[in-house]
């Protein structure tokens, strides 16, 4: 079975209407929304892409992921984000041997966001202005924030385990989409879900 966990309820493919797909990979520009807030509540689609696309996480066989050492370190990570950040929800996800796709959801702000209940006689100031995810000014919980932790340490791990020190894992940037409703939730879970065999049937026709 390909490695991924989701609410089976749920099944999946996204439509990328601004975007070109290689073997599911987005094509290499921002796809982040200008000024969007990503520590408020939603749901979002994250591609993380290894570095050179070098298949460092493993590979396919019969239309399953098997995965290597650094895969399955990789894999763990992902399944302890909600531990570390427990503002966070794991949906549909999935290992590929070059990249990982998964749907991160933020279904309440995180515990410094604190508001007062009404039975306190408390409310949410509401900000002017929104506090973004800014270069090194990281915002508390943010999905930036949650995918840089991620990925270090991944790397951190990986590196201490397999004694290689300059161990490179991860291109620098990575792909978001914000879903924004239930359909586009349905298609990016069932995409995920198809990679493993939509990966073999490209391999194939090369």
């Amino acid at each position: 079975m390909p490695v991924f966990l989701s609410h089976f309820t749920h099944m999946v493919m996204i439509w990328f209407r601004k975007m070109r797909l290689t073997y599911g990979v987005p094509g290499r520009h921002s796809i982040r929304l200008p000024g969007h807030d990503y520590s408020q509540i939603g749901q979002y689609f994250i591609t993380i892409c290894a570095c050179e696309m070098r298949n460092v996480f493993g590979k396919i066989a019969n239309g399953t992921v098997v995965l290597n050492e650094i895969g399955r370190i990789a894999l763990d990570c992902w399944r302890e984000i909600p531990e570390h950040f427990a503002h966070v929800e794991l949906d549909a996800f999935v290992f590929m041997p070059n990249h990982v796709h998964g749907i991160l959801t933020i279904p309440r702000p995180h515990p410094d966001q604190h508001c007062g209940s009404i039975e306190e006689g408390h409310g949410c100031p509401v900000p002017l202005q929104r506090p973004l995810e800014r270069f090194q000014r990281p915002t508390v919980g943010a999905i930036p924030t949650v995918v840089r932790s991620y990925k270090q340490t991944v790397t951190y791990l990986a590196r201490e385990r397999l004694t290689r020190p300059s161990l490179a894992i991860w291109q620098s940037n990575y792909y978001e989409r914000v879903l924004r409703d239930g359909e586009e939730f349905a298609k990016a879970s069932r995409y995920i879900f198809e990679n493993p065999m939509k990966w073999q049937a490209a391999t194939h026709r090369l």
